[in-house]
């Protein structure tokens, strides 16, 4: 009797824990179902790519070792330092005219001097693979000079080009690793555009100056063209640090601030977030991933393992969501079947199914092993399971 009593309490608190009312219940990554099984009750229905009582954790499948963009372990002989060419997250794109050709455009750390040297010595590299989205890349060519950063390219179909949007400002040659402060070289968000992935690409034009009146949300951007089949506008919404949401009537217009969030994005705060990626679902929701500051707060400058977060919206405007959880952690595991955790897991970018559905089957992120402070790479980890049809239809 005892026991019969045990499971009924665990059987009415799991229903409570996951009970929704609302599909925000559910993140808007999934649908709150109502049934009338032994009385009213309702759970998330969560879409492809997620899971959870509340359907706002990546469903990460196993990575596979020296996939990405891994060549920490490349030396030249005028390198300054021993960190081969270090990267920094990435974005995806698939080539438009031949569809078994990946391009990864990464931040990368000239003359060896990895992570630590970040600013100024970062600049946007294109990498190819013909093994799939997950690599491994080989480098392709240079797109800019330094100092230029955080990558993100899409494309932009009224305008039927791709567009670079990326931090930083050119910069002089510098003789020593080291790393300088925003003031010396700014954070100034610029754009360039191309026909092809290919390129050749344009000269970066400025789009938001970290000075102000722009500052200080003007950093990590992260584009989304409005343009749908319904409504084909040239009009580019921008996510940017604490996802404050900027627009603008079309890549190379104004940009205007639209929406800033009513949580609290100062430092050391519970919601301290950088490193945004934002985008709009199947039901035209809309979604970000964040760099969480969480464990640099709570234990004192650590910056592992709690490192993703997720924030959510019906309209871009707001009201935004952010349930204080993980959307993913630095524990990454490998299909050798261990399991690392990573000390830096940062600059979060998925790459989505090209179906209509924008299901997730790609978290690219840049990584740090535990012990270093320059070596860095970009990693890329399957989601869920709908990639594996995704490469069984590129033949892989």
């Amino acid at each position: 009797m005892r026991l019969v009593k045990l499971l009924s309490v665990l059987s009415i608190a799991l229903s409570q824990v996951q009970a929704c009312r609302t599909d925000e219940d559910c993140s808007l990554n999934g649908i709150c179902v109502h049934t009338t099984r032994h009385g009213k009750q309702s759970a998330c229905k969560c879409d492809t790519g997620w899971f959870g009582d509340d359907c706002a954790r990546l469903d990460l499948a196993p990575a596979t070792r020296w996939t990405g963009y891994n060549h920490t372990n490349a030396t030249q002989p005028d390198d300054w330092k021993a960190n081969g060419n270090s990267s920094w997250g990435g974005t995806i794109i698939q080539d438009p005219e031949d569809r078994g050709l990946f391009h990864l455009f990464a931040s990368q750390f000239e003359h060896g001097c990895g992570l630590s040297g970040w600013r100024p010595h970062s600049f946007v590299i294109r990498a190819e693979s013909r093994t799939g989205p997950q690599g491994p890349y080989v480098y392709a060519d240079r797109v800019t000079d330094a100092f230029h950063h955080n990558p993100q390219v899409i494309f932009s179909p009224a305008d039927d080009k791709y567009l670079l949007y990326m931090i930083g400002v050119d910069a002089p040659e510098y003789t020593e690793c080291r790393s300088f402060s925003y003031k010396q070289w700014p954070n100034n968000i610029s754009v360039a555009s191309a026909d092809s992935p290919q390129g050749p690409w344009t000269a970066p034009q400025l789009v938001l100056s970290s000075a102000p009146p722009d500052a200080p949300h003007s950093t990590n951007p992260s584009p989304w063209p409005l343009w749908s089949p319904r409504n084909p506008t040239h009009e580019i919404a921008l996510g940017v640090e604490d996802i404050a949401i900027f627009s603008a009537p079309r890549w190379d217009g104004e940009y205007t601030l639209t929406h800033t969030q009513t949580w609290n994005t100062t430092e050391y705060s519970p919601t301290w977030t950088e490193d945004s990626f934002l985008w709009r679902d199947k039901r035209g929701h809309w979604h970000a991933l964040a760099h969480w500051m969480i464990d640099l707060v709570e234990h004192d400058g650590q910056k592992y393992p709690r490192v993703g977060a997720h924030m959510f919206a019906r309209q871009l405007t707001g009201p935004w969501h952010f349930h204080l959880h993980e959307a993913f952690n630095s524990s990454v595991a490998f299909t050798d079947g261990s399991t690392q955790v990573f000390k830096r897991r940062e600059r979060a970018k998925l790459f989505f199914s090209d179906d209509g559905l924008l299901t997730p089957l790609y978290l690219v992120t840049g990584v740090q092993d535990m012990g270093e402070t320059g070596r860095s790479y970009t990693l890329v980890q399957p989601v869920g399971a709908r990639w594996r049809g995704f490469e069984e239809g590129l033949g892989l």
